[in-house]
């Protein structure tokens, strides 16, 4: 059982994990349990939590694309199954022994049927979750809305949430401006936006300028702060 392997620009490292927490939502401590593992006690003994994500090994400090887009998919199951990390770190194990250099949570073939999480590769489905558990339906399937995916089958761009804000306008694309957040339909970046606001550009003259829509540059300053609610 395969996948093909992803893009090159997707498994570079680029997002530092304070960084990558903030586009997730999620906090720094638990990408860095995630992606480096933890130290702990029990029983008064010292005890090694191993990643549950990654590739790279601990000393890792960067995250890339396709790293990001299964530290979402793992925060998506989390919240809206609430699968223990143990068990889930189990059925990682299992598919990194059917290929342990691919990023299987970022690919277009992991799915759920609403009870059940799970990865299509070629004829057979390989079961990520148990049936009955009681899920959230509505976290998952808004938070798998927000990937796109590319020829590859791996995801290639991820819309982010914004504040205050119901429209998918602002993006990570790690084909654009370094995979840094953009205008998704124009691949503008927010930081780019952000600094001529500063400057005391107006959000319809920088909409003339940019051929964006109002709305998107307000999304885009939302996103870097700039524009309360």
């Amino acid at each position: 059982m395969t996948l093909p392997a992803p893009e090159e620009i997707k498994i570079v490292p680029a997002y530092r994990l304070a960084e990558a927490a903030r586009y997730l939502g999620a906090s720094p401590s638990t990408l860095r349990t995630w992606f480096r593992g933890r130290n702990y006690k029990a029983a008064g003994q010292p005890r090694r939590s191993q990643p549950v994500l990654g590739q790279r090994g601990p000393a890792a400090k960067t995250l890339s694309f396709l790293d990001l887009i299964e530290a979402h998919v793992l925060h998506l199951v989390r919240r809206g199954y609430g699968i223990p990390l143990n068990r889930f770190r189990r059925a990682m194990d299992y598919l990194r022994e059917i290929n342990p250099d691919l990023h299987f949570l970022a690919h277009e073939n992991f799915r759920y049927d609403h009870r059940n999480l799970f990865l299509r590769m070629e004829d057979r489905l390989v079961s990520l979750s148990e049936r009955g558990q009681v899920v959230a339906e509505p976290v998952i399937e808004e938070g798998l809305k927000r990937l796109d995916y590319g020829a590859d089958g791996f995801a290639s761009r991820f819309l982010l949430p914004i504040a205050h804000s119901h429209r998918n306008t602002i993006a990570l694309d790690p084909s654009i401006g370094f995979g840094r957040p953009v205008i998704a339909r124009l691949g503008v970046k927010a930081e780019v936006i952000a600094a001529r606001f500063a400057a005391g550009e107006g959000i319809q003259a920088m909409a003339e300028d940019f051929g964006a829509k109002a709305t998107e540059i307000e999304d885009a300053l939302r996103w870097c702060n700039r524009l309360a609610a």
